[in-house]
């Protein structure tokens, strides 16, 4: 067909090579995607695995001086742990021994020291935080044991 001065083909590509630019492009697409999915698992399967072994109960506390609180923590995970900090009332709190280790199905005694906070009676979150990041909340009320 001749409009003009150009001559228009209505020939299209040929079956073979259309066939191999799909096969080209259903592959690029595939390496993307699997590309982008090995990247996924891998940050999500890793490093959660030793938070998921800690497990952190408080046994009994003794809060009777408003100054000290004591913890007794026990490790019931399958994971020895290190506790990094204490928090009370939201207020990070100095604590003895300092980076206190938790031996996989033992009870330790750790002692807090205990600033701002006066109000008997009343109860305050606690939560312990280890080295891992796991972070474990219980609640004590101040002027008793329990």
């Amino acid at each position: 067909m001749k409009i003009g001065k150009f001559r228009v083909s209505k020939k299209a590509v040929s079956p073979v090579i259309a066939t191999l630019l799909m096969i080209a492009v259903a592959v690029a697409a595939s390496v993307i995607v699997y590309v982008w999915s090995a990247g996924l698992l891998g940050t999500l399967m890793g490093g959660g695995g030793s938070q998921v072994k800690e497990q952190l109960i408080i046994e009994a506390y003794n809060w009777n001086n408003p100054a000290s609180l004591v913890l007794s923590i026990r490790n019931v995970g399958s994971a020895s742990v290190t506790i990094d900090k204490i928090y009370v009332a939201g207020s990070s709190m100095g604590f003895s021994p300092p980076a206190a280790s938790v031996p996989v199905g033992t009870v330790v005694s750790v002692t807090v020291g205990i600033t701002g906070i006066a109000g008997y009676g009343v109860a305050y979150p606690i939560k312990v935080v280890t080295q891992t990041g796991g972070v474990f909340s219980f609640s004590a009320i101040l002027g008793s044991t329990g």
